[in-house]
């Protein structure tokens, strides 16, 4: 059983972890979420010094907290958190904390924008007074293309169409305009664009989280607008490589995904053919829905990035051997 937020705060959240002499320093904001703690453990495994910026809201892993890695209680949108980035003086920043609940953000727009978009603005902040910065990186999402008649590539124009992905969008927009305006910042940002990722730790109201809760224990899941919601998806041990990679030798935009894209009923009935398990569904309708999301990798695969695993075994791996 995981203690509680309080306990683990208590026992691992003001330690101090031992500096690793001569290795990067690199900031994650958002580091106990869902993807992000995947890459906040990986860097550790790699003998870098992390510091994780985290405010253990809903979706946060406190349990990976165990003193190798500095965490900060903090709430990207408090102003104080520009000054605690800057005294910690990086090598690299990495901003994916974020309200990204797109039916939480329907519910509740002028929380999301605030929360999200005050979050861009102080780590954008943070890093322009950080003279000796290498690499910012600013996590978007491929929502911000709106629908996607055919693959999009880094350069189209983004047409957001619910509150979670305009507030991704302002951020979008936010380093183009810092990295052209602050010398400190000239040739130094960068953005990744995930389509759907999924893994251990996922929230359990996304669709694959969801399938294997409907297999565990019998949950019905709700099929959104007849189950034709078209998403490409990739598994979350994909991300800390690609992310070490732009850390190393990228700049500007890069789409993440292996073009694996599925309607969600064609997604369930995947799932069921790699398991041999049933998943239950029923009718259900959301607003705000884009029908398709699809990119174009070509550049980050240009980069040099070669995904770990593939669909299938992601899959697999997720759904049986976790």
């Amino acid at each position: 059983m995981i203690p509680s937020l309080r306990t683990w705060f208590r026992r691992f959240g003001k330690t101090n972890p031992p500096h690793r002499e001569g290795q990067p320093k690199v900031l994650i904001t958002g580091g106990l979420g869902f993807i992000f703690s995947h890459v906040t453990e990986y860097f550790v495994a790699k003998g870098w010094n992390v510091v994780v910026i985290d405010n253990l809201s809903e979706g946060s892993n406190p349990q990976i907290i165990d003193g190798s890695f500095m965490h900060h209680h903090f709430h990207m949108a408090d102003p104080k958190v520009i000054d605690l980035i800057v005294k910690e003086e990086p090598d690299y920043v990495i901003h994916a904390a974020a309200i990204s609940d797109v039916d939480y953000s329907v519910r509740e727009p002028r929380r999301t924008l605030e929360k999200n978009i005050r979050g861009n603005l102080h780590a954008f902040e943070a890093c322009r007074q950080l003279p000796n910065l290498k690499k910012f990186v600013y996590v978007s999402t491929d929502e911000v293309y709106g629908e996607c008649e055919y693959k999009k590539k880094e350069g189209e124009m983004m047409n957001p169409k619910n509150p979670y992905s305009c507030s991704k969008a302002v951020g979008s927009l936010m380093r183009i305009s810092y990295d052209n305006t602050y010398d400190s910042l000239k040739g130094k940002t960068a953005e990744t664009r995930f389509c759907n990722v999924f893994g251990p730790r996922q929230d359990s109201a996304k669709i694959t989280s969801a399938i294997k809760r409907s297999m565990d224990e019998g949950y019905s899941i709700p099929l959104h607008q007849e189950g034709k919601g078209y998403r490409e998806y990739i598994y979350v041990k994909n991300i800390p490589p690609a992310i070490e990679l732009i850390l190393e030798r990228g700049q500007g935009i890069y789409n993440m995904t292996l073009n694996d894209g599925f309607t969600v009923s064609e997604l369930v009935k995947k799932a069921e053919e790699v398991t041999g398990r049933t998943v239950t569904t029923h009718p259900s309708e959301r607003p705000g829905m884009d029908l398709k999301y699809q990119m174009d990798s070509t550049r980050i695969r240009e980069l040099g990035w070669n995904p770990v695993y593939t669909f299938e075994e992601g899959l697999k791996e997720y759904l049986c051997d976790e």
